[in-house]
């Protein structure tokens, strides 16, 4: 059979404006998440469940609408989604078809083969299930030009992903291209003698016509990073996050690079290389650091634990952080005594329970742990792994 959409060009559009104008996504995205909403929804099959699989973090070049039509076309490879339904519907997919406005590429195997996806149709005991795989799914040149002249400007800016070891930090307009630094960087850059040769466009653009703006950058925003300016077995969490502001430091003051990494852990409020930490917030604030993409909650009460809270909050990971004192280990005076300690049991007895009964996972530290960025990630390695 054939899988047939039947979306129109102004239906889809209308949810890419939409989707445009959110302040925290590239454009790239917020064209995935178009076709994704209209792939749930094909014609004349009744679908209960649609999964999808989509490497955002690969493929998204994070480029502005306006660098998208002077390329002449933006192109989301490997779009994977897997649709469910009854198991008494025969769901034998043997070719996709999408309206015309938007193209599907195709890939040359051996023996001159070529193809444009890949179909895996399942009879299970409970469902039928056809997995998915469009190989290149192209919205080409017109298409984006319609987009452009429909959008509205919007003034939010996204930092720009330059690759690894790259500092000159950029932060653009996903819309027009506009990119600048963030006016704190113009010391460093006046001293920059070692620029790499290897410049990306937003960094052309910005030293061409020596734009900058007040108070845009992480550290200014007080916002947490998401950039990646070294892999991870090059230097640490934090430096992988945070690595353009250190080496932005180096230049500036002229320091070394632990110094400069000990003055960005400060203004980011965590412990300085090395350091033992000695307190909670500490354990948040790198926390967040570790989650940038998520909201990351301090004291959190969701409904099911009533009047109880957990230490830390990850809702979208459902997961809780707790760091319990020695008061949930042995009798404190402070804390009641023996009576105090029964209960402080008692309380995380329910507590535990009561997250188990919701989903939520929770990890522990405890006052005797040596609270260092190598434990914390042992002990998060599972919400990490593709960080």
């Amino acid at each position: 059979m054939e899988l047939r959409y039947e979306f129109s060009e102004e239906e889809f559009l209308n949810l890419c404006l939409k989707n445009l104008n959110r302040e925290y996504s590239t454009v790239a995205e917020d064209l995935y998440e178009t076709l994704r909403n209209f792939l749930n929804t094909p014609s004349l099959l009744s679908v209960f469940d649609v999964k999808h699989r989509y490497k955002q973090e690969f493929y998204d070049e994070h480029l502005s609408l306006r660098e998208y039509i002077n390329r002449g076309r933006l192109t989301l490879p490997y779009v994977e989604f897997e649709l469910s339904c009854s198991k008494d519907i025969d769901l034998e997919v043997t070719a996709i078809n999408l309206p015309t406005f938007i193209h599907l590429g195709s890939h040359k195997y051996g023996g001159g083969v070529t193809q444009r996806y890949k179909i895996k149709n399942s009879k299970l005991k409970t469902k039928s299930k056809s997995s998915i795989n469009l190989l290149s799914v192209e919205f080409p040149h017109a298409l984006l030009k319609k987009l452009n002249s429909l959008v509205t400007p919007v003034e939010f800016l996204l930092p720009s992903k330059l690759g690894v070891w790259e500092w000159r930090q950029t932060f653009y307009n996903k819309i027009s291209g506009h990119s600048y630094f963030c006016s704190c960087f113009k010391d460093a850059l006046e001293k920059d003698e070692q620029g790499l040769t290897v410049i990306h466009p937003h960094i052309e653009n910005a030293l061409i016509k020596r734009s900058f703006r007040d108070s845009i950058c992480h550290l200014c925003t007080e916002k947490n990073s998401d950039l990646m300016f070294c892999h991870k077995m090059y230097g640490s969490a934090f430096k992988v996050k945070y690595g353009a502001y250190i080496r932005k430091y180096e230049i500036q003051e002229g320091i070394d690079e632990k110094e400069a990494e000990n003055r960005v852990r400060d203004l980011k409020g965590v412990a300085r290389i090395g350091e033992r930490w000695i307190n909670e917030t500490l354990l948040f604030n790198y926390i967040q650091v570790l989650f940038p993409q998520y909201t990351v909650q301090r004291e959190a009460s969701p409904y099911w634990l009533e009047r109880q809270r957990y230490d830390i909050f990850i809702p979208e990971l459902d997961l809780a952080i707790e760091y319990q004192g020695q008061q949930h280990y042995v009798a404190v005076e402070l804390f009641g005594g023996k009576e105090g300690l029964q209960t402080t049991k008692q309380r995380d007895k329910e507590k535990l329970q009561r997250s188990k009964e919701n989903g939520i996972d929770i990890i522990y530290f405890n006052y005797k742990d040596n609270l260092t960025e190598k434990l914390v990630h042992s002990r998060l390695s599972n919400y990490l792994k593709d960080k």
